[in-house]
């Protein structure tokens, strides 16, 4: 440090309070009804019974405390800074386009086998976050205060 430079550590502490929706096939319905594909993915059973794993994942999401946490992060990182290379969520280890699928990877083993091989591909395929979304969006963080 040149002469004439102070150096001051500061801590900013954030609070938020975090909700989570349980999904139902009626809010998974509410959703979605809102695409225009809607009728066409809800008529297709196969297309919508992939779309009701949703419901399976967020309960073993829930059930696995480390992997919640993270998730919980996450959410919160993205609420203060949402962008991919987020300082924070690096910070943090939540950041980066993968970020869901090293978090959820976990807790895939939690799932049926069927539903566990559906996810391990679409992270594979780096397409998870598409066929995740209404789970994603069913964590919800709400910035209450800040102190510095």
């Amino acid at each position: 440090m040149s002469e004439g430079m102070r150096a001051k550590r500061l801590r900013m502490v954030l609070d938020f309070d975090v909700t989570v929706e349980e999904l139902t096939d009626e809010s998974l319905r509410e959703y979605y009804r809102r695409f225009r594909s809607y009728e066409e993915m809800a008529g297709d059973l196969e297309t919508w019974a992939n779309v009701t794993r949703q419901l399976r994942l967020q309960r073993a999401l829930l059930e696995d405390e480390e992997a919640l946490g993270r998730f919980l992060t996450q959410v919160v990182v993205d609420e203060v800074d949402s962008r991919l290379d987020s300082r924070l969520g690096e910070v943090f280890g939540v950041s980066g386009m993968l970020a869901e699928e090293e978090i959820l990877g976990r807790v895939f083993s939690r799932l049926d086998e069927e539903d566990a091989e559906f996810y391990r591909e679409l992270s594979e395929g780096e397409v998870l976050h598409e066929n995740i979304e209404a789970l994603s969006r069913s964590f919800r963080a709400k910035w209450t205060s800040a102190t510095l």
